[in-house]
Parts: structure tokens; C-alpha cells; sequence
């Protein structure tokens, strides 16, 4: 059966076409199975990346996009380094405004572009075509990258993959130092979209690795040198930097009480070792049964080896250490490289090399997925050839197609629960995570959408969390005064900006409010003074954090 397809292609399918069939089928499939995107709202971290980021509104601000964080233009500090990211927004901004269309089809593009650049690597380490298309079929529409290609601001997770792959593809034969140059340009782009791109000289020296039969030899990696000389020097530069979001500026995440573990968690590398063992089966979970699919994940920190999601993580990984060891490299090298892929990718967000502000994500498995689905594909394909199962190699294509369209289905319908956020929060409360930041942002759901009510009662449920966010404290005032009959909410709402105040003193925003209630007042000396204050941090370039 199989191979009456493969003729029934060579023979309808022009030459001069043929190479890029599978490369076209991939980008149509992504853009089908995504096709219910478009007219998701903007929500989560989409407010103050791009509907209030005001470095995206004009020609004026462009050139601060270079060396601002990703929250500067909504006056917010910290934020992340990601200006290929923010130049991109600043692009769709101009040309199509504030158009979801437009913001989702960047994401769908990207993960489009993501599939054929996958496969082409296939290609390039010399994987069979069928293998490398359907393993990057199944990796394109599994269901737990929704996270990165649905949610418009994980723009980055798309966009530093997209760079990696290039980069890749660009690696030549024969390495050099010299000619290892050619793809500097290339890795800088990726750093600058995304900083877990400095895993980008550990996935060139696992190409190395498998392209090359003396694998044991030290040699054979040097010409990676500049690559990993830049990565040092940019790891070094994030680690030491206060001005963006990183390990030097998570101290005001711990204070909140949904994160408190985090402390823990950061101070024990014990903790941090326990923990990554027990995310290891929770992932293959998710990557053979994504179901639950979720953001704010509450992921419970470990603290003793004797936990059975700790122990099974240890076996898994001793496992997958023997199989690299020990497995036959005729038949089982492409799936070795999977695994040393998936290791190389993932390693940024184990938290082993640096505490991180989260310990389970799903979109941290986009890019560790595509070379562990890939390489695990060829691996089966070369057992079901060198044992002459062909029968099997049938049964397993046909799987492989019918457990992608079952991934597409799930796909689509995991992305209806990106349809606006009030379906998104309470969709994620379902799964009992409750945490501040989701309970303040669906109060600013509903108070878009006049619901004031609603809107004070999700901001006193995330203060009754934690306490430690200004903006929560300011959009309760706001939506006090708001609501009908708001003169009896005046003193309220006051005081709810005082907090604000309070949590931080740099959130000019609640300066602002201030002034307009006392001069409503008539208070000129109070709403004269907090007007100033607000203009003080304006040109301080202080923000909140």
C-alpha cells in the first residue's frame, strides 16, 4: 500500500515540485488546523506587550525598541530583552493596527515556517522523507504548542526556533571556526528573540555529533567556539542585569504567596534536582496524552527522592542515558540525537543551571518536541527497514497520520479556550489553579466589557491571594469608581490607590488617579502634588514592577 502511494506521487507530482510538496502540505496543515484563531481576543500578557505598549504607536519610539524590555512601552519595568520580537509587533502594529487577525497570523506563520525548516534539517541529516514529514506533522499539530502559537504574545517561542533551525540549516559539512562565522548573524537574531537561544551551540555540536563518526573526539566540536563564547558572554550579561526580567529581579515574585515555594525552590538545589526529575514523566505525559491543556500551571515543588514522580523522572533518565550508551547506533542514532537534543533544548528551563519563575510550562516543550519527535521517527523508520517489516512500516504511517488528525482535532479545539478571556481564566480555574495575576487580569476583562461588579469581585479575590501587585489595587479603585453610584465609592477607591502606593511607589498610575479625585475635590494643593509625583517618575523612567 505504501508503496503504490509513493508511486502514485512520483507519477502525478512534477519533478521540479516534488521537493517542495511535503514542505507545502506541512504549512497547510498548520494554517488549517489553526484556522479558528483569528478571532481570538487579546488577553494575558497581550495587554502590556502590545494593546497599551505605546513604543509600538509611532516612528518616534522606534529606535527605543533596540534596547527596551518587552513591558517599557506599557510602563512597566522588568519585562524581557526580546527586540526582534518588539520590531516585529511594531511592524504588524503600523500596518494592520490593533488586528488580532494580524497578531495571530504572525504566530501561525511563524509556526508554519517552524515545520518546514524542521523538515528541511531532517533532510539535511539525511532522514528518510516520510519519516521526517510525518514526525514533523505530529510535532506541528500537537495540541500542547497551542500555548506558543495561539497565546499572541509567545511570539518569542516561534521566533527564536525559527532563527535556531536557520541557523542549522546554515551549519556547513566540514565545520570551521571560519566558516562557523557565517552563522554568528543568524544566532544573534535568535538571542534577541528569545534567551533561551543559548542553547543554540549545544544543538550545533549535537548536529556534530551525529553527522560526524568520530563523535568521541573533542576535535570535532572546537569549531564551535564563537558560538558558545557569545552564549557565555550573553548568559553573563543577563544574569548581572537588574533592568530586565531574569535571577537578579525574581526577589519581587517570591513576595507573592502563590509563589512562595519559589524561594524554596531557588535557595535548594536539592529542591530544584527533585523537582526537574518530577517534570520529566508530567512532560511525556502531556507530549503522549495532552490532556489538561493549561497555562499557570501550580507544579509542587519536591523535596525528597522518595516521591514517586521523582523516582519515575529517575528512571527515565537513566533509562534514556543507558539507551544512548548501550543502543544499537545503526538503527538508533537519530533517536539518540533526539534525546541529547531534547536534553540541550530543555535545559534553560529545568532550573538546574538557574532558578527560573516557573517550573512547568508547555510551551518550554516546543523546541525540545521537534528533535525528539524527529529523531524518534527516523529511528522507527530504520528498524521496520533493517527487519524488513514493511507491513509494519504501513500500520505505523497509517498511525502516524491518524493520530496527527486527532492532534489537528484537539488543536482546534483547545484553541476555543483562547476565544477571550473570560472562556481562558475560567477555563484555567477549572483545573483549580488560582493565582493573582489570573484573577486580576479577567477583573480587566470584565470591567472592558462594563461588568463592574464582576470586575471588584475578581480583584479582591486576587488580593485576598496576595497583596503584592499595585496594578491590582489600581484597577479595584478605578472599577470602584466606575460603578453605578460610584460617589459612595470615592473613599474606597482612594484608599485603593494609596495602596497602591504603598506596594510600590513608583506606580505612577495611582499618582494620576489621585490627582483627578482631589482636584474633583477641589483639593488643588493634593491633586498638584500627586501630579507631579506622577511626572517625577515619568522622566525617572522608573516604572512599575
Amino acid at each position: 500500500m505504501l508503496s503504490s502511494l509513493t508511486a502514485h506521487y512520483e507519477n502525478t507530482v512534477p519533478p521540479r515540485w516534488r521537493k517542495f510538496a511535503p514542505a507545502i502540505a506541512l504549512a497547510l496543515a498548520v494554517f488549517i488546523f489553526y484556522g479558528n484563531v483569528y478571532g481570538n481576543e487579546f488577553l494575558f500578557d497581550d495587554e502590556l506587550l502590545i494593546q497599551r505598549n505605546t513604543l509600538l504607536q509611532g516612528w518616534d519610539t522606534f529606535w527605543r525598541l533596540f534596547t527596551a524590555s518587552t513591558t517599557e512601552g506599557a510602563y512597566i519595568a522588568g519585562g524581557f530583552f526580546r527586540p526582534v520580537q518588539m520590531i516585529l509587533y511594531f511592524f504588524v502594529y503600523q500596518v494592520a493596527g490593533l488586528s488580532t487577525f494580524a497578531f495571530h497570523f504572525l504566530n501561525v506563520a511563524l509556526h508554519a515556517a517552524d515545520a518546514c525548516l524542521l523538515f528541511g534539517l531532517g533532510r539535511k541529516l539525511g532522514f528518510d522523507a516520510r519519516a521526517a514529514f510525518l514526525a514533523v506533522l505530529l510535532w506541528a499539530l500537537h495540541p500542547v504548542h497551542t500555548e506558543a502559537v495561539t497565546y499572541m504574545s509567545a511570539t518569542a517561542d516561534g521566533l527564536f526556533v525559527f532563527f535556531c533551525l536557520i541557523g542549522l540549516l546554515m551549519l556547513p559539512l566540514v565545520p570551521t571556526a571560519r566558516k562557523m562565522l557565517a552563522v554568528i548573524p543568524v544566532f544573534l537574531l535568535a538571542l534577541f528573540s528569545k534567551e533561551t537561544a543559548v542553547v543554540f551551540p549545544l544543538l550545533a555540536m549535537a548536529v556534530i555529533w551525529f553527522r560526524n563518526p568520530g563523535r568521541v573526539d573533542y576535535k570535532n566540536y572546537l569549531p564551535v567556539w564563537p558560538l558558545l563564547l557569545i552564549a557565555a558572554c550573553f548568559i553573563a550579561w543577563r544574569l548581572m542585569s537588574p533592568a530586565y526580567d531574569g535571577p537578579a529581579s525574581y526577589a519581587h515574585i517570591y513576595q507573592a504567596r502563590e509563589y512562595h515555594n519559589l524561594q524554596l525552590y531557588a535557595d535548594q538545589f536539592g529542591m530544584r534536582f527533585y523537582t526537574f526529575l518530577a517534570t520529566l514523566p508530567a512532560y511525556l505525559g502531556l507530549l503522549l496524552w495532552p490532556a489538561g491543556l493549561h497555562m499557570e500551571r501550580s507544579f509542587p515543588v519536591s523535596d525528597s527522592f522518595w516521591l514517586l514522580p521523582v523516582m519515575a523522572g529517575a528512571a527515565m533518565l537513566i533509562a534514556a542515558v543507558i539507551f544512548i550508551a548501550r543502543a544499537d547506533d545503526k538503527t538508533w542514532r537519530p533517536a539518540k540525537w533526539g534525546l541529547l537534543w531534547f536534553a540541550a533544548s530543555h535545559a534553560p528551563d529545568t532550573g538546574l543551571l538557574i532558578a527560573v519563575n516557573a517550573i512547568f510550562l508547555e510551551h518550554w516543550m516546543y523546541l525540545p518536541s521537534a528533535g525528539l519527535f524527529l529523531g524518534v521517527g527516523q529511528s522507527l523508520y530504520l528498524f521496520t527497514e533493517r527487519n524488513s517489516l514493511k507491513p509494519a512500516r504501513t500500520y505505523l504511517v497509517a498511525a502516524a497520520l491518524a493520530v496527527s488528525l486527532v492532534f489537528g482535532g484537539l488543536t482546534f479545539m483547545q484553541n476555543r479556550t483562547w476565544r477571550d478571556p473570560i472562556v481562558f481564566y475560567n477555563h484555567l480555574f477549572s483545573f483549580g489553579t488560582e493565582t493573582a495575576r489570573a484573577h486580576n487580569n479577567l477583573g480587566l476583562a470584565y470591567g472592558a466589557r462594563g461588568d463592574y461588579q464582576h470586575a471588584v469581585v475578581e480583584f479582591n479575590r486576587a488580593i485576598a491571594i496576595g497583596d503584592t501587585y499595585a496594578e491590582t489595587r489600581h484597577n479595584l479603585g478605578l472599577a470602584l469608581l466606575s460603578m453605578p453610584g460610584a460617589e459612595n465609592n470615592v473613599e474606597e477607591a482612594k484608599a485603593n490607590f494609596l495602596r497602591a502606593l504603598e506596594i510600590n511607589p513608583n506606580f505612577y498610575r495611582a499618582c494620576i488617579a489621585l490627582s483627578q479625585l482631589y482636584e474633583h475635590e477641589g483639593d488643588k494643593e493634593k491633586a498638584e502634588s500627586y501630579r507631579k509625583r506622577a511626572e517625577d517618575i515619568l522622566a525617572r523612567d522608573k516604572f512599575n514592577p
